[in-house]
């Protein structure tokens, strides 16, 4: 593995007769769960590949997430469909790369709306033919025997995980070292700007870094823009909150959805909670009292009320493009400079990177990806 001390190299030109896709050096800037999934892609089609972060390795987003991966909740067709496909590229990067230290596919039971939102739910996902089932008050509690109260109905969608992100960047990075990849931490990038040979050369805080193309996977901070690139992305971002528990004995055996908190298991026996997944928590809130009213509820669902003890509280920006959909492809007006960044970044990540990594690389545009284009903002 290669750690970057110092970015700065001697800019080549000339690549004429070279193979493009098996020559062309790539710098990913952003190494979360995004990055990481779009280094390995462009290693597999055998780009030279720099990362490089302003803090260490791995991603904030990443570090802060609840990390389910589903394709329950998508508002278009679109979104479904490339949520899905995600779903199966995730499973399959995850059996390649050995993750099941880190990736756990338990499936879900879903009860956090009722009535009228909960069928529209249920027939929403058996129209778009998502494996789902309608599972009634002692199907829950045969599934969950440690749940001290079932509610009358839950959805169990079977094909869903969770994982750890923060550590599934991590390893992704260190397959992407262990190949020739360079990984530069705690190195700000300030700027880019057309190199004589077509690409770019992008400052850093230790030096330049001539290169073929750019994929800017900066999350939350994807608004900010770079000196130099004459456009960035509206952003909508929402703070939230993760709570993680220290190991419990009390088991449970899915990523449980209910109205009032949303939590899963890790193979350690520590539960990861979250108050609203997809809300924006209260600036001015009390976060403590807040943590600990997430402890309380697991608690209240548990049969016999575990000692459930707070280990860590996450607080984060979660990155969310300015309409709530996924952001990916060429940046408008910015020739060999690409975008990806979405708030449902651990489901999307593998697929993603993929589908980035053979556009760029191949000239191969997903039909997957026509409606997420950075170009709907201009």
């Amino acid at each position: 593995m290669r750690t970057c001390h110092d970015c700065s190299q001697t800019e080549s030109t000339g690549k004429e007769g070279q193979d493009m896709a098996a020559a062309a050096r790539v710098a990913i800037v952003g190494s979360g769960i995004i990055g990481a999934s779009t280094a390995v892609a462009c290693q597999d089609l055998g780009a030279e590949v720099t990362i490089l972060d302003q803090g260490p390795l791995g991603g904030l987003a990443s570090a802060n997430s609840f990390g389910w991966i589903n394709a329950s909740f998508a508002e278009t067709q679109a979104y479904f469909e490339l949520r899905q496909e995600a779903v199966e590229a995730f499973r399959t990067l995850g059996q390649r790369l050995e993750l099941q230290a880190h990736v756990i596919w338990p499936g879900t039971l879903w009860w956090e709306d009722a009535g009228q939102d909960f069928e529209a739910q249920f027939a929403s996902l058996t129209l778009r033919g998502y494996a789902a089932l309608r599972l009634d008050r002692e199907e829950i509690a045969a599934r969950e025997p440690n749940l001290r109260e079932c509610p009358d109905h839950a959805l169990f969608t079977p094909m869903e995980g969770a994982a750890q992100a923060q550590s599934v960047a991590q390893t992704l990075l260190a397959h992407v070292g262990k190949r020739g990849g360079r990984l530069c931490a705690e190195q700000a990038v300030h700027a880019l700007r057309p190199s004589a040979g077509g690409g770019y050369i992008v400052q850093t805080s230790t030096g330049d870094l001539p290169c073929d193309f750019v994929i800017l996977a900066t999350g939350a901070a994807a608004h900010r823009g770079l000196t130099g690139l004459g456009w960035t992305l509206p952003m909508a971002n929402k703070r939230g909150m993760i709570v993680q528990t220290k190991p419990v004995q009390t088991r449970i055996h899915h990523i449980l959805m209910t109205p009032d908190v949303h939590f899963r298991q890790n193979p350690d026996g520590s539960l990861v909670a979250g108050e609203i997944f997809s809300g924006d928590l209260d600036r001015s809130g009390d976060v403590p009292a807040l943590a600990e009213t997430v402890i309380a509820r697991i608690r209240q669902k548990l049969r016999g009320q575990p000692d459930v003890q707070l280990a860590e509280v996450k607080l984060g920006e979660r990155p969310v493009p300015l309409d709530g959909l996924p952001v990916v492809g060429a940046v408008p007006g910015a020739p060999r400079i690409f975008m990806a960044v979405m708030h449902s970044g651990v489901t999307l990540g593998p697929l993603v990177g993929q589908l980035l990594a053979e556009e760029i690389l191949h000239g191969r545009s997903s039909p997957l990806l026509s409606s997420f284009r950075p170009a709907r903002f201009v």
